[in-house]
């Protein structure tokens, strides 16, 4: 229900409802894991206190159970989405940037990730893989919360929430290390082609039209991903200074788990055969701040790698 509300644009309160909907089928599927570990159904509720109704943990608390971690990608992207859930009762989000939407889709694979993770259930068997793809179809500088028209339409209080949740994302994504757990990062590719017809954006030549954001041209990969996967355990080992022993097997502990060959900010991998995987200074980057975030960062890599081979 939270993917068919999504993606209906004649919805007005498709924002509201979605982080309504998400929430609750994340509480759901967190009470599942905990009494599944547990084996006891009084595992999901609270302590019953005399002439009080018996209730079960609430989303928040269910999260913190689950991701243990503070600073898990995963659970600080429920736990965002959880707060404007929260917002939304006091406010009317008609619209909101495109930090909202990608934390949203976030949302929606991590839950499709966990589901089949923990009980083999893939939410493909459900609903059509299309249906997990939020609807984001709108010019940018329409949805800029700088924009005098949208700020008319959303009201002062929405702005000025939206504003500061927008800012706050951006700073924990970076913080975080960019994950895919947390949100997922957009942007375009530009390439030249000789037929228009194959591609998203065409570039022409006027007397009039304004000026373009800045274009990424072709990078050089030995420059952009110069790494082998001995350079990057070289540089762990350096960084690190011997506080962990860190081995060629845990980083492809880390490349097989967080599946880094499908992140081309950290992968990157020639199309000649024989072609070795080259990785980014962004890999060893992330990988360092995901050990400062969680000390037990590698530990529980290999143990999650062992789970898997098993």
């Amino acid at each position: 229900m939270a993917l068919e509300t999504i993606n209906r644009l004649t919805i007005k309160y498709r924002i509201e409802a979605f982080a309504y909907l998400i929430c609750n089928g994340w509480e759901l599927l967190l009470k599942a894991k905990i009494y599944n570990d547990a084996k006891d159904r009084a595992a999901i509720y609270y302590p019953r206190k005399r002439g009080e109704p018996l209730r079960s943990l609430s989303l928040r608390d269910c999260v913190k159970r689950v991701f243990q971690n503070e600073n898990d990608a995963t659970r600080r992207n429920i736990e965002r989405v959880a707060e404007l859930r929260d917002e939304a009762v006091h406010l009317v989000i008609s619209k909101v940037p495109k930090d909202v939407l990608v934390l949203f889709q976030a949302c929606v694979l991590n839950y499709h990730k966990r589901l089949f993770e923990w009980f083999g259930i893939s939410l493909s068997q459900r609903v059509s893989v299309g249906m997990m793809t939020i609807v984001y179809d709108f010019s940018p500088e329409e949805f800029d919360l700088q924009n005098p028209v949208l700020r008319r339409q959303l009201g002062r209080e929405t702005v000025k929430y939206l504003t500061k949740l927008q800012a706050e994302l951006r700073e924990e994504f970076e913080a975080l290390g960019k994950p895919a757990e947390f949100s997922i990062d957009l942007g375009y590719k530009l390439a030249l082609t000789k037929h228009p017809t194959d591609a998203d954006i065409i570039l022409g030549k006027s007397a009039s039209g304004r000026m373009t954001h800045t274009v990424e041209v072709p990078k050089d990969a030995s420059k952009t991903h110069p790494l082998y996967v001995t350079d990057v355990v070289k540089q762990l080992q350096a960084a690190l200074s011997g506080t962990e022993s860190i081995n060629r097997f845990d980083v492809q502990c880390i490349i097989e788990v967080y599946g880094i060959r499908n992140r081309p900010e950290f992968y990157y991998k020639g199309a000649l055969r024989h072609s070795l995987g080259q990785y980014s200074q962004s890999f060893v980057s992330w990988i360092l701040t995901q050990y400062k975030n969680n000390k037990q960062f590698f530990n529980s890599t290999r143990l999650t790698k062992q789970r898997k081979g098993a």
